[in-house]
């Protein structure tokens, strides 16, 4: 049976209601279309049909998605999302952390507007609020990372692709968008205001519709098929992304949650010249002075370890990732370039590929290596991070002996 949200019969429906919505047709034009196609229809389809459409380039925008929104609303006594999560409204719970970060952003927009308004009116204005507020605005990152990495993997666990992909590129683009009106900002009043002012608008349409993306498509679709145990994954690792707002006053956790049980310490198995326990080969791991991450060769993010907490990582691993595709774990303008160096490592074009780069006091090094068996036979990537900076830093006097 077709999945209704890649039924192209229901697609086209629907997207014949937005552009009826599009043309200005009233709500009493489109009730019988509502009761015939859509009434019916489960939440989640709805949702991903409307976000199929959106996606594809057809003239549908943000508007019309709003307006068939309000319109189910006013047709059916309720709204599409609302969907009933048990804590949601608890001050650790994701939602509830994810929403007040989208409202802060939203009085940052709106504070932004007046001040620049304010400054194209009175030259004279002074300009240091505008660029205290543009530096809050940048609380974003927070809110984007956290999205990328706990909700997008998630959400792929449950076959849901496309809205992660394209979400990732849209929030890459107001990034950009971002980076260029802060720099202009900073120059101020060097440059023409008229040149901020419409870098301003463009970025504050991008985080706008962002915004509405996330209420009507991301929020919503996550609350219809995310379980307890996926609200508990974003929440536990949330920290090392980092928040837009104050940290939650308390954690949030389900009182009947199931703690973890560790690995039993008895069987030991054979590694490299010796043998192991799987505690023991775990500690050995997480106390080696590099941050090692294996894909396997059917390209599936499968282990990581853990000599720090995620958030001091130098490149941050969360357990949501595990079982991830690696196409999915990277953005869209970076996908290619990583798709080529793992082609090239598994063909043995290269036998490894090394980078370095300052990360604040660190000298970052990464090394990609291919993996094989003793018979040649592929078995995955091995990427190994080092901060190389304490080795630079070493005094010229050779040192041999213990103290």
């Amino acid at each position: 049976m077709v999945q209704a949200h890649l039924d192209m019969r229901r697609i086209n429906r629907i997207k014949d209601i937005l552009l009826q919505l599009q043309n200005g047709d009233s709500v009493q034009n489109v009730q019988e279309d509502f009761d015939q196609h859509v009434n019916n229809m489960n939440t989640k389809d709805i949702l991903l049909i409307l976000q199929e459409i959106k996606n594809s380039d057809n003239g549908i925008t943000m508007k019309e998605i709003k307006d068939f929104f309000d319109i189910y609303h006013s047709l059916y006594g309720h709204s599409i999302q609302d969907i009933h999560v048990p804590n949601s409204q608890h001050p650790g719970h994701p939602l509830q952390i994810f929403n007040e970060e989208n409202q802060m952003f939203e009085s940052i927009l709106t504070r932004l507007n007046i001040l620049i308004k304010a400054i194209e009116n009175d030259p004279q204005h002074p300009i240091e609020q505008l660029q205290d507020k543009m530096n809050q605005l940048g609380k974003f990152y927070s809110h984007y990372n956290r999205k990328e990495k706990l909700f997008f993997p998630l959400l792929e666990r449950h076959r849901i692709y496309s809205l992660s992909r394209t979400m990732w590129a849209d929030d890459d683009r107001i990034r950009t968008l971002y980076k260029g009106a802060k720099r202009m900002m900073e120059k101020m009043p060097e440059i023409d205001f008229q040149y901020i002012k419409q870098a301003y608008n463009d970025l504050e349409s991008a985080c706008r519709d962002m915004i509405l993306q996330e209420e009507l498509f991301l929020l919503p679709i996550a609350t219809s098929i995310f379980k307890e145990a996926d609200w508990v994954a974003i929440a536990k690792e949330s920290k090392a992304f980092g928040y837009a707002v104050n940290d939650p006053e308390a954690d949030w956790f389900p009182e009947d949650m199931e703690k973890e049980t560790e690995t039993p310490n008895t069987e030991h198995l054979r590694f490299g010249g010796g043998y192991l326990t799987v505690k023991e080969a775990n500690h050995i791991l997480n106390n080696l002075p590099l941050e090692i991450t294996f894909v396997d060769k059917n390209g599936i993010f499968k282990y990581f370890n853990e000599i720090v907490e995620s958030s001091e990582m130098m490149f941050i691993r969360t357990p949501a990732s595990i079982g991830r595709n690696v196409a999915m774990c990277h953005p869209p303008k970076s996908l290619k370039k990583v798709m080529q160096l793992i082609h090239d490592l598994q063909a043995k074009k290269r036998s490894s590929e090394t980078m370095w780069f300052k990360k604040k006091d660190q000298y970052v090094h990464v090394t990609y290596k291919g993996l094989f068996d003793d018979n040649g036979a592929y078995l995955g990537i091995l990427e190994y991070v080092q901060d190389i900076q304490p080795f630079l830093d070493l005094p010229r006097e050779v040192k041999k002996e213990l103290k």
